[in-house]
């Protein structure tokens, strides 16, 4: 295929791998690119290295001609390169498939190269709310996902699903980049929100999650006003309820969610992100949701929402 260019994070990407999911825009050829991603081969030393020492050297940081650049090897999937920030090579192993090796690419890779840029990825869903937007955190299986499928119903546009993007502008503003246009969710989820038709793919062969196409951002073409963050907890008691998180406590939910943590940590990106979710913490509001896991209380924990949502916005 031929190369297309995108929007992601804030970023104008160009890629000759196609980003399903993620906007395209329009591709001026007198444009100036943030990214290039593009198929190549990754420098044989380093695909030796990953085969000769598989656990120690999934991911190896290197210095290279335009900067740090960061090697990482998946087996059976794809090998990058991120270099600097700038770039992404792809060098897919033979009869991949193309939905995971672009699960890898959207995913670790391309959050290696936003801690790059000093953007704090963060493992969040965020959705428009009047004059910025609001993200929800929490661990894998937390139901963020399935929050905001839940609010797309109710007609919120959606920023990103999994993970957003964190930028400080130096005025006490947390802003927050565009991410993926669908929704990742388990075949449970689907069935419960009543999301089917033809546009409901499955993400990669042999995994029961499905990508689910919602109305998206109407101004996705530009960085939204984080306005408040709510870490999604499941309740002992079925009880719903909002209480808020301060100082150290904010700071570190917002830490435990930074997308690739420990990644970041072993390749130095850490202090950046620390400034990013201390900044956060300090100018937005952060509370904890806590709320009964089954669906039966979707629609319950919404009302409490967007009831809190008013009150404080």
């Amino acid at each position: 295929m031929g190369t297309a260019v995108y929007r992601l994070a804030g970023l104008r990407v160009m890629s000759d791998f196609a980003l399903v999911g993620v906007e395209s825009c329009r591709n001026d050829a007198n444009a100036h690119n943030d990214v290039v991603i593009r198929r190549a081969p990754v420098p044989a030393g380093l695909a030796l290295a990953a085969m000769a020492d598989s656990e120690r050297s999934q991911v190896r940081q290197v210095d290279g001609r335009q900067g740090k650049e960061v090697f990482l090897h998946f087996p059976g999937v794809a090998q990058f390169l991120i270099r600097a920030g700038r770039e992404i090579l792809i060098d897919p192993a033979p009869s991949s498939d193309a939905g995971e090796v672009r699960a890898y690419l959207l995913g670790t890779a391309f959050g290696v190269l936003c801690h790059q840029r000093g953007i704090t990825p963060l493992h969040a869903s965020a959705v428009d709310i009047e004059d910025g937007c609001v993200a929800f955190v929490g661990a894998s299986g937390a139901g963020k996902s399935t929050l905001v499928a839940a609010l797309a119903r109710r007609g919120h546009g959606i920023i990103s699903d999994d993970v957003c993007f964190l930028q400080l502008d130096g005025k006490g503003n947390v802003l927050v980049g565009p991410g993926i246009e669908r929704i990742r969710l388990w075949a449970d989820a689907v069935y419960a929100l009543g999301y089917d038709g033809p546009d409901v793919q499955r993400e990669m062969h042999g995994y029961n999650k499905y990508f689910v196409p919602v109305r998206s951002s109407h101004s996705r073409d530009r960085h939204r006003l984080l306005r408040c963050v709510y870490e999604l907890h499941a309740s002992p008691d079925e009880a719903i309820e909002v209480s808020p998180l301060q100082g150290g406590v904010a700071v570190e939910v917002l830490m435990q969610n930074v997308y690739r943590l420990n990644l970041a940590e072993r390749l130095g990106y850490k202090p950046p992100a620390f400034i990013a979710c201390a900044e956060a913490a300090r100018n937005v509001p952060v509370f904890r949701l806590s709320r009964p896991k089954h669906f039966r209380a979707l629609e319950e924990t919404i009302e409490v929402l967007e009831d809190h949502l008013h009150q404080v916005w």
